[in-house]
């Protein structure tokens, strides 16, 4: 499981995908679950916080788990 933890709009936000696959999949649909510019404030995969992730965007994010 990847949890995101997220700020939208000066809003913290919380959202789950079953997988980083699912998550990088989602991220190329047309419309996204979420916005590329969105700030990461931390990311757990499998309840763990240390997946070494260093950038600050979905974008970012996108790209580590494309990677």
């Amino acid at each position: 499981m990847l949890e995101i933890n997220y700020q939208a709009n000066g809003e913290k936000r919380t959202i789950s995908f079953k997988s980083p696959a699912d998550f990088v999949a989602d991220e190329q649909l047309e419309v996204p679950s979420l916005q590329d510019y969105y700030r990461v404030i931390a990311v757990k995969v499998a309840g763990s916080q240390d997946v070494n992730f260093k950038g600050t965007t979905i974008g970012d994010l996108y790209n580590y788990f494309l990677n």
